[in-house]
């Protein structure tokens, strides 16, 4: 095989993707490139459910830790990295993440998009602590539709992002997703893993609460005290925007928890819609690792002798 093989493994966030790189990577050797858009950020260890820098140290990950919280992260920048760490590599290498515009990105490329400059993306950002996330997403449905059709609405950022591109460019953002045409940038398999609904739900409920008891809400105060604001890109994510909700008043703390693992489950539910609309080669449905790896081992066999 020459040249990088990717098998990306995606799914809803609950779904099993890290245990099952970490059990991979224990038995085939094959190391692990993040495709999370969260994790990228550094300082957001306990929101974005990092592994232990122990464990990393003994399981080459990638593209964790690469940026500032106030540090917009775009998927060209995403792919321009990948493509770096990827040049001249060989063997099997594991895409796990969430984050489905980072990999189509890398699976099937991205037209360039010019950056914004400064004065739009000040123009949208004073946009959005005046109005809001509805404010901004009225704006984008007026427009550029279809692309308020097409992305996940809910996400800060993203709605952000496509305004950005479309002031910057006067095209609409799904215009640059181009990459299928132009076939593969990367041989690849896609395994979507998920679990039965109540499952993923349960999961869901216990990190979350796991990860407020460890302490969440004082890694948001850590973050906001080291100069970071509500509305950089870091922190207008899932749990963090929480976290300020409750900081400033608008929030019982007594409702963090349930008020997280609802938004969770809300995105579990997203991501699943878009595994289903991508013509990914596998969907694994299982309850345990031990269970989706052996689910695995048949394409695992493929790659092997590819």
């Amino acid at each position: 095989m020459s040249g990088p093989f990717l098998l990306v493994l995606t799914g809803p966030t609950g779904a099993g993707k890290t245990a099952l790189s970490l059990a991979l990577y224990e038995k085939y050797g094959w190391p692990i490139l993040s495709a999370d858009s969260r994790q990228v950020y550094r300082y957001m260890d306990i929101g974005t459910n990092k592994l232990p820098q122990a464990v990393r140290a003994q399981v080459p990950h990638y593209l964790i830790d690469v940026a500032w919280p106030d540090e917009p992260f775009s998927v060209a920048r995403f792919v321009r990295m990948a493509d770096e760490i990827l040049q001249g590599q060989t063997g099997v290498w594991q895409v796990v993440g969430g984050t489905g515009f980072y990999i189509q990105g890398l699976l099937w490329g991205w037209d360039a998009i010019p950056e914004p400059p400064v004065e739009v993306r000040q123009q949208v950002q004073e946009r959005y602590v005046a109005e809001g996330l509805s404010g901004l997403v009225a704006w984008l449905e007026e427009i550029d539709p279809l692309t308020a059709q097409r992305i996940d609405l809910k996400n800060p950022r993203r709605v952000q992002r496509a305004l950005e591109v479309y002031l910057t460019t006067g095209r609409s953002w799904v215009s640059f997703w181009t990459g299928h045409s132009q076939g593969p940038r990367y041989p690849h398999r896609v395994v979507v893993l998920s679990a039965p609904r109540p499952v993923l739900y349960e999961r869901i409920a216990k990190r979350t609460a796991l990860q407020v008891a460890a302490g969440w809400l004082e890694e948001t105060i850590f973050l906001l005290e080291k100069g970071y604001r509500p509305t950089d890109p870091g922190l207008i994510t899932l749990g963090y925007k929480e976290c300020i909700a409750v900081l400033e008043g608008r929030l019982p703390k007594a409702q963090l928890t349930d008020r997280i693992a609802q938004a969770n489950r809300h995105y579990a539910r997203r991501q699943i819609t878009w595994a289903r609309h991508h013509s990914y080669d596998w969907w694994v449905e299982a309850e345990g690792v031990q269970e989706q790896l052996r689910k695995v081992e048949e394409l695992v066999g493929q790659i092997r002798e590819a």
